[in-house]
């Protein structure tokens, strides 16, 4: 399959705003969504990308990130229902692959516990990741939605670098923390 992807920012009462929020309402529980209006907000500063993604006409899926001079930091990702399990979420991230060549990609996932009631969905975004080259680190991110698992593109994960990118991102507002497994 050949894919064309663009990335177009989002923006307040757009249809990219639209089409975005009903994606990320839905793909993402409550208490692991920043207010919408607060990721427009953190879209406006340098170096951070709140992004519908098309392939050619088609909204195919959502991606927040941000990035610094050897790290990005991908907090959401999300393919639309009807494009899942076609390729377009390993296609999105070797897209970032290519186009930040050098750069470590973190980003956090759900961690497999096997009481969890959503643990098949845990282990099958857990492979996908790691199909796409990311491996767990020893780490864990902590906010006030849970633990989540921290991925890595790169080897040697580096915990101060993605510190300093979460709360550029966040204006220093975001409560976390960053702790061992």
């Amino acid at each position: 399959m050949i894919f064309i992807l663009t990335f177009e920012n989002v923006k307040w009462g757009t249809k990219n705003y639209f089409k975005v929020k009903k994606l990320y309402l839905s793909a993402f529980p409550k208490k692991e969504r920043f207010p919408i209006i607060g990721l427009l907000a953190m879209d406006l500063q340098k170096r951070v990308n709140f992004q519908a993604i098309y392939d050619q006409k088609n909204f195919i899926g959502l991606i927040f990130w941000t990035y610094a001079k050897q790290i990005i930091y991908i907090g959401y990702l999300a393919v639309d229902p009807i494009w899942r399990c076609q390729g377009y979420g390993s296609e999105i991230l070797n897209l970032m692959k290519r186009n930040h060549p050098g750069q470590e990609i973190v980003l956090d996932i759900e961690p497999v516990i096997k009481t969890a009631k959503n643990y098949s969905q845990r282990i099958n975004r857990l492979l996908f990741y790691k199909h796409n080259g990311f491996k767990l680190t020893q780490d864990n991110l902590v906010d006030a939605g849970g633990r989540y698992a921290i991925l890595s593109s790169d080897k040697h994960f580096k915990k101060r670098s993605l510190s300093q990118l979460l709360d550029h991102m966040s204006f220093n507002c975001y409560k976390y923390k960053i702790v061992k497994r």
